[in-house]
């Protein structure tokens, strides 16, 4: 027996894309005071975001709201997006030690708790190592203080045409 009150395949559809293309909660994705939106060229990252970072003394940290479409169905970040912005954190740990060109050779991590919708998602990440052509970082993301993901990852440096690599 179907639900009389139960919107239509077609309106759910129409409703979440809505959802994805003007979020509603998209005013809350204001970030606490002193982060500012990253700069950067990369469309996919951007898709992905707002992301927002901020200079501490410790170093970068990076994070975003967890808006509607940053969520599963069970109205937690996707890990699909935790993972995204655990490669966008670790990028700007290689900016610190090394100019781009790059590229993320290796992505390990460890869920350690749920970001809930509405939550403030941020991280901070470290160079652990750099040889010539490698860069070896770790992060940490948390949910509204929470542990998050634990994130490690190698980053290949590549030359630009021409390019001399110290």
């Amino acid at each position: 027996m179907t639900d009389p009150t139960a919107a239509s395949p077609a309106a759910q559809t129409a409703e979440a894309s809505a959802d994805l293309a003007a979020p509603a909660d998209a005013v809350a994705a204001t970030p606490p005071p002193g982060f500012e939106p990253i700069q950067s060229s990369n469309p996919f990252g951007g898709r992905n975001g707002p992301i927002f970072e901020r200079r501490t003394d410790a170093g970068w940290e990076r994070g975003f709201r967890a808006l509607a479409y940053h969520c599963n169905a069970g109205g937690v970040v996707h890990g699909g997006m935790l993972m995204t912005f655990a490669d966008i954190l670790l990028a700007r740990a290689v900016l610190d030690v090394a100019p781009p060109p790059f590229a993320t050779m290796r992505l390990v991590s460890d869920f350690a708790g749920p970001a809930p919708r509405g939550a403030w998602v941020s991280g901070t990440a470290r160079c652990v190592r750099r040889t010539r052509s490698l860069v070896f970082v770790d992060g940490l993301i948390a949910a509204d203080g929470a542990p998050a993901l634990n994130v490690s990852g190698i980053f290949k440096l590549r030359r630009r045409p021409g390019a001399e690599r110290p």
